[in-house]
């Protein structure tokens, strides 16, 4: 038998007024356990779990909304198994953005387990739940993304490449800066041509260099 409570259903009495006090109600608000509870939660594939449960016969399940979010705030924490277990048994920002009571919560690793791998792989849900939750928060914040830049997307941009050549040369101009920091004279010592290579700012780097292979491949000789 599934258990569901809806997360949008308004409760006569709050099971958290007598645990929170205004301030820590109003950090839990405002932090992720807040959006969770009160914006993503809600997203959860529940009809679909329900799907492998009949309605009215055998034992009730855990919560289903609070067993969908917990296994999206395990990934999102990249916490263990054993952790995601004790976040759902006693912490209490852990059963706000599940809304669950703020009592100790029994479950098995079994349990924890079957959700995963029958209810969630089987299904393909992790997917879906990312589609949705990325649809209503792009909505709920009003981001245009038809209107973003094409190098805040990472894509077909240099900026998603970044080789072996500006790592090292990157390394080499946060080095500098700190020996110019601790002792200007052992960074005027050093040779002009050296200096100068690294002066420019981090993504000006080596910017004169030819495109050709074997300037790429000297350039990347002296760095070294």
């Amino acid at each position: 038998m599934h258990k569901i409570v809806n997360p949008q259903q308004t409760r006569l009495f709050d099971p958290f007024d007598s645990v929170l006090t205004e301030k820590t109600r109003k950090r839990l608000l405002d932090g992720w356990s807040g959006v969770f509870r009160h914006v993503i939660l809600e997203l959860m594939p529940v009809d679909t779990i329900a799907g492998h449960f009949d309605p009215q016969r055998g034992r009730p399940t855990k919560e289903l909304y609070s067993m969908a979010g917990l296994l999206l705030i395990m990934e999102f924490k990249n916490w263990t198994k054993e952790e995601a277990l004790d976040a759902y048994r006693f912490r209490m920002d852990i059963h706000y953005a599940l809304n669950l009571e703020p009592v100790a919560h029994d479950i098995s690793m079994r349990t924890l387990e079957r959700y995963i791998n029958h209810y969630f792989e089987e299904d393909n849900l992790a997917k879906t739940i990312m589609s949705d939750i990325t649809v209503e928060l792009v909505d709920l914040l009003g981001i245009k993304i038809d209107e973003q830049r094409l190098d805040s997307t990472h894509i077909f941009s240099d900026m998603a490449s970044f080789g072996r050549t500006r790592l090292m040369g990157v390394a080499i101009k946060r080095f500098f800066t700190q020996v110019i920091r601790l002792n200007k004279q052992d960074y005027n010592a050093l040779d002009e041509q050296l200096r100068q290579r690294y002066a420019p700012g981090v993504n000006q780097l080596f910017a004169d260099t030819k495109k050709d292979s074997e300037s790429r491949r000297l350039l990347r000789q002296q760095v070294a």
